[in-house]
């Protein structure tokens, strides 16, 4: 099966636009007043953090916790200084997004991570004049990874910061719910990060899944598990599988059990815990018990990370783990399990060894400090997604904008704007069926990549056709 990703050895001519200070402008932060004084500071530093420069106090006093006041740090601190100068003027009203996310507990990390690129392509569209001149305006939403908690800010954000669209979320039960709610108030969504497969069953006009579903993601797992011999002379043909008892989780396991006979592979041991543990010590010695010849692996990052240091600490050492992304792609995992996950192999959905969208990763660097990653790079696609949608229906009317979607056909590049950075090159969403079960308005162009973690970064190894990096293999715990 030829993978569809190409790696186009070029980088983009867009002009350098740093993320300029958001409420000062006007342009990627929610109006005053709009939101709690906690989602304005969890959101990438918050507009408080960006207007005095203080974000990191901004955040924790409005109890953002620590990963908000980090963020709000960054884009306070650098944001203040990164202002493009020769602005177009904008004097439209604004075209509100909301974007609804964790910005508080276990997932906050996740969640300020991919609000970076958000209000980041919100800047770059506002600051090459907007929607036709209208600025495009990020109001956040902070779920606290709550299903009730999202479903009343969805609503509040509808009914009384009156968004246009909605971008969101990153766990995909909270999707669901949300996505229910624009339904009923006839507001479209994107998602760019929940893959679960069921969110697209449930024929939703007004929802739309830009990333892959999960079973998308699980096959290229397998895939890479069969096609690593080429190189490393070592056939996978025992795998177990280590998941949360997330939805997400469960699909991984649930595509995990159709794929493995495919590919020849054998479960030997299917662990599921509980999500936000505080010990796996007894599910990790389950695993080294099993012995299996790669473990696939499922959890969100704080999950993620404690899962790395407890295998260091029993000693285990699997010849391949590899992760469906989550928790493992996050920026924060790397620097968090301090080389206890050297060798890791992970899905990724954007890379910073990739060709495609290094101007653009070189201006988000140079604001927060860490390169761009799975998430943040689909959030950013998700906003330039909504941008070209509403430049074509010419009006903010969210039917007609729907209806824009589900005809749309992006191909290598945004009209008037980037590339698509992400590891294809077409935006299209339409229906197909997968297992006999029929989906709805997912991006059927969407694909992924494989990385591995060498030296402290992920390198992209997978497919060969499109890295020059080798794999290392059995993975690298002895640089541990």
């Amino acid at each position: 099966m030829k993978h569809p990703m190409i790696l186009k050895k070029q980088t983009l001519a867009i002009a350098a636009v740093a993320l300029a200070a958001l409420l000062l402008t006007g342009c990627a932060g929610p109006a005053g007043g709009a939101g709690t004084a906690g989602e304005r500071a969890a959101g990438v530093g918050g507009e408080a953090g960006q207007a005095a420069g203080a974000g990191a106090a901004a955040g924790q006093t409005a109890g953002a916790g620590a990963a908000a006041g980090q963020a709000g740090q960054e884009a306070g601190v650098k944001g203040a200084a990164a202002k493009p100068s020769g602005r177009t003027a904008l004097t439209g009203q604004p075209i509100r997004i909301g974007a609804i996310y964790a910005l508080s507990g276990n997932n906050a990390a996740i969640g300020t991570n991919i609000l970076r690129g958000i209000d980041f392509a919100a800047e770059d569209i506002n600051a090459a004049g907007g929607v036709d001149g209208r600025p495009i305006e990020i109001i956040r939403g902070d779920t606290q990874g709550d299903e009730e908690v999202a479903r009343a800010v969805a609503k509040r954000l509808i009914t009384e910061e009156q968004v246009h669209a909605i971008v969101g979320c990153h766990q995909s039960t909270l999707t669901e719910i949300v996505a229910e709610v624009c339904e009923e108030y006839h507001i479209p969504m994107i998602t760019a990060i929940s893959t679960v497969d069921s969110i697209s069953t449930h024929h939703n006009e007004y929802f739309f899944r830009l990333c892959p579903m999960n079973s998308l993601y699980l096959e290229n797992m397998f895939m890479y598990m069969k096609e690593q011999a080429e190189q490393t002379g070592k056939e996978v043909k025992t795998i177990a599988v280590f998941a949360d008892n997330s939805m997400i989780g469960q699909e991984a396991i649930r595509c995990a059990r159709i794929y493995a006979p495919q590919y020849g592979m054998e479960i030997v041991k299917e662990i599921q815990y509980g999500q936000g543990a505080a010990d796996l010590t007894d599910e990790i010695l389950e695993l080294k018990a099993a012995g299996a010849d790669a473990v696939l692996a499922e959890s969100y990052v704080s999950d993620a990370s404690l899962l790395m240091r407890t295998m260091y600490e029993q000693n285990y050492r699997p010849p391949i783990l590899i992760a469906k992304a989550n928790g493992f792609a996050d920026p924060s995992f790397i620097p968090a399990t301090r080389g206890m996950s050297e060798g890791v192999t992970s899905v990724v959905e954007w890379n910073p060894d990739m060709t495609k969208g290094q101007e653009i990763n070189r201006r988000f660097k140079e604001i927060f400090g860490v390169d761009m990653n799975g998430h943040s790079a689909e959030s950013y696609t998700a906003v330039w997604t909504f941008k070209t949608a509403f430049e074509q229906a010419g009006t903010d009317d969210g039917e007609t904008v729907k209806d824009v979607l589900t005809k749309i056909d992006i191909r290598e590049s945004f009209p008037d704007g980037p590339e698509i950075i992400l590891p294809y090159d077409r935006i299209k969403f339409e229906d197909h069926e997968f297992d006999g079960v029929r989906h709805y308005h997912n991006n059927i162009y969407a694909s992924v990549a494989i990385a591995q973690i060498q030296d402290g970064e992920y390198k992209t190894v997978w497919p060969f056709e499109y890295s020059n990096q080798r794999i290392e293999y059995p993975a690298g715990y002895e640089n541990r």
